[in-house]
């Protein structure tokens, strides 16, 4: 988020996607070895995933709706 218009109103909710987006990655990336891990981790991990999927696309989204409204010059106001 370090190249965007902090002010932008949409800049609380690319924060906090990109939070949850983080929290979902760590949590992933903390499992031990998959040969060892049972079935209910293995489930575990591919709902976090689709966690950390979602999160992703909305950030994208989020940084290409600032992007652009940057480019506009229209910070200030949110677009519907």
């Amino acid at each position: 988020m370090s190249d965007h218009d902090e002010n932008h109103p949409l800049t609380p909710a690319l924060a906090a996607t990109e939070q949850q987006l983080q929290s979902a990655l760590e949590e992933v990336c903390d499992e031990p070895v998959v040969e060892t891990t049972n079935t209910g981790e293995l489930i575990r991990i591919e709902e976090g995933l689709a966690v950390a999927s979602e999160a992703a696309k909305k950030a994208i989204s989020l940084r290409r709706r600032i992007s652009a409204d940057e480019g506009r010059g229209q910070g200030d106001e949110p677009r519907q």
